[in-house]
């Protein structure tokens, strides 16, 4: 073969491999571009979120999630979700769609339902009840907060002891216990005011309201007409219970803290 025909052979062999690498990555090229999936920007919950709770800055983010996303509002911006509160447990990844909030700034507003209906948790029902400073621990209590309920009674009211039964020794006198334990406040203040700034309800607010088990509820709405009730702070997260408590009478007083007080005497009495 002759050299000028030996040279063309080379370079069609060069030309032919430098198709086929072109065509390859074009080809490659549009099958990627054919099977990329479209997505948008969605608002996905980072860490848990608890029903009931405030959504922070810091337990959100903007993903791109692929389409089709699940029916539903969703949200494009952290804006729209932060500070909303959570009407039920949202965990990482989740992505949070509108019925999963609420915007507690406008519930109250004119033209728009209390929220109340929607923070009450499973199982419970909310029941109000009329507090004040002494008795609502200074104005402290805040929604979201847990409480104890402390109960006197005035046992003056009771029937005096049948024979086949004894006395204990306290009949006639007041007698202080724990009623109720680990209450959720679901609002501080009336609820048509809103549920925006619960600080400042706090230091205006006579009206406390509670979730409770229905007959937890019968038992409040009884104590409340027959003794006096007030309430004491949990620590936050503080939910254990305490079942061995001692009821305090005037006798348990005497005795503890050796008042050393005596009944009066009543041998020169005819």
């Amino acid at each position: 073969m002759r050299r000028g025909g030996r040279i063309l052979v080379i370079l069609g062999l060069f030309l032919g491999a430098i198709t086929a690498v072109g065509t390859f990555v074009v080809l490659s090229s549009a099958v990627e571009q054919g099977t990329r999936i479209p997505t948008k920007p969605v608002v996905v919950a980072l860490l848990p979120i608890a029903d009931r709770s405030i959504i922070g800055a810091d337990a959100v983010s903007v993903k791109e999630w692929p389409e089709p996303l699940p029916p539903g509002k969703f949200f494009e911006k952290t804006t729209d979700v932060i500070g909303k509160l959570a009407i039920q447990t949202i965990y990482p990844g989740q992505i949070i769609l509108d019925p999963m909030i609420i915007d507690k700034q406008k519930a109250g507003e004119v033209g728009s339902r209390s929220n109340a209906a929607f923070v009450i948790p499973e199982g419970k029902i909310a029941m109000a009840f009329s507090i004040n400073e002494i008795t609502g621990v200074g104005n402290a209590l805040q929604a979201g907060d847990y409480v104890d309920l402390l109960l006197t009674l005035q046992s003056s009211t009771l029937p005096t002891c049948p024979p086949a039964k004894p006395c204990t020794g306290n009949e006639g006198l007041p007698v202080t216990q724990i009623m109720l334990q680990d209450v959720l406040i679901l609002q501080i203040g009336p609820w048509s005011s809103g549920t925006g700034d619960s600080k400042g309800a706090a230091a205006q607010a006579n009206i406390i309201t509670f979730a409770l088990d229905r007959q937890d509820a019968l038992s409040l709405k009884s104590a409340r007409e027959q003794g006096q009730i007030d309430m004491i702070l949990r620590r936050a997260g503080d939910h254990a219970k305490f079942d061995n408590l001692e009821p305090v009478t005037l006798q348990y007083l005497n005795k503890r803290f050796k008042f050393n007080l005596t009944p009066p005497s009543t041998s020169g009495l005819r």
